[in-house]
This record gives C-alpha cells, structure tokens and sequence, in this order.
C-alpha cells in the first residue's frame, strides 16, 4: 500500500513538471523551466519574454508597449549565467541590428507580389537595398529590457540532457527614425538609378514593400 502511495505521488510530481513545463514563458516545448530573473522576487515575467519565444521581434511590435516601434531581439546562450551574460554584454548591437534589419528586408521582398515585367528590375533594387542595409550603421535603437531564463532539456527519449541560460535583449527605435535612414538608402539608390519608368517602378515597389513590412498599420 506505501508503495502505492509513493508511486502515485511521484507520479502527480512528474505531471506538475510536465504541466508547467508549456505553460511558463520563454520556455519551448520539451523544455521545463527551472528559474528565471524574477524567481528570487516573486515577479512575473514579462508578456514579451514569451512572445520572443513564440514569434520572435516581429511579434514582440503587436504588443501595446512596443506600438511604433522597430524590435530587434539580442539572445546569448550558455551553461552558466554569468557566461550567458556576458556573451549579452560583448553582442555588438550595430552588426547584430544591421544584420536582422538585413534579412527581414530580404525575407519582405521575397514575399512581394511583383509583376513579371518588373521582376528583374526589382531583384536588382531589392538586392542593392538588401547590401546597403546590412552596410549601414543605425542611430537610435536602445536597450529597453532584457530577461533571463533556466531550463532543463531533454534527449530525444525523454531523458534529462543539459540545464542552459538564455539570455534576451529587447531593442527598439521609434519607426519614424527607421523610415528616415531607410529613405536615405533609398535616395542614395535612387540618385545611381537610371530615370526611366521602368526603373521607378521598381523603386517604388522596393519602398512599397519595406514600407508595408515596417511600418504600415502598426
């Protein structure tokens, strides 16, 4: 009979373990939360810590608190915390920005709807953007919060693999600021640009659709 017991016991502490495991924030499905910045204090996680998790940046702009706003997420990764923080601390933001804002244009462009007459124009535009955003430099964002998280892992059969820290890094700059030193890229392309009607076309759907990634209806 106490061994009945102690097995049912067990067992209701291996489903609390499970339960939780999907529910806290930031952490991904398989993984169980083992502490985070807030543990020792009683204090929640922020909403944006899971949104980080589940969309990433893009889903961190839908939150009230980032309304207007450009995200980017910063995360470092390490078996200790001090480690974790201190690949956070030495992240060189400008390369890490210039990089993300890089591929999120590439990724938009590739979702366009371009009409074929106007695709080779186009990708040409859209790969010379793509270029100069990465090379530029951004004045603007700052570092608006940050969080961190313990986890327990697991192998493939379920067994228990490595305890990591994540760290995350919330940056943000106002979209009107972005839209400036985006028109400048634009400008300094449209100045190199041959004037003809086909090439303003291109422009303008290279424009129309960073615009509608960034900034439109947010």
């Amino acid at each position: 009979m106490k061994k009945a017991v102690i097995a049912l016991v067990a067992l209701a502490v291996v489903f609390s373990v499970l339960g939780c495991a999907s529910g806290p924030k930031g952490v991904r499905k398989g993984e169980t939360l083992l502490e985070d910045k807030g543990s020792a204090y009683g204090i929640k996680a922020p909403k944006w810590v899971e949104s980080a998790v589940i969309g990433g940046a893009k889903e961190l702009e839908k939150l009230p608190e980032f309304k207007g706003k450009v995200v980017f997420l910063g995360k470092a990764e390490a078996l200790n915390l001090p480690s974790a923080e201190l690949l956070a601390s030495r992240m060189d933001a400008q390369t890490e920005i210039a990089a993300y804002l890089s591929l999120r244009v590439k990724d938009a462009f590739k979702g366009a709807n371009v009409a074929n007459a106007d695709s080779v124009n186009f990708g040409v535009y859209g790969e010379r953007f793509v270029a100069s955003v990465a090379e530029a430099k951004y004045s603007g964002f700052r570092k608006e919060s940050d969080w961190w998280i313990k986890v327990q892992t697991y192998t493939s059969d379920g067994q228990p693999d490595k305890q990591i820290y994540r760290v995350m890094q919330v940056w943000t700059m106002e979209q009107p600021m972005l839209k400036k030193q985006f028109d400048i890229i634009l400008a300094d392309m449209a100045g190199t640009a041959a004037a003809t009607p086909e090439t303003k076309r291109a422009m303008d759907l290279v424009q129309n659709t960073v615009t509608k990634d960034f900034f439109a209806g947010k």
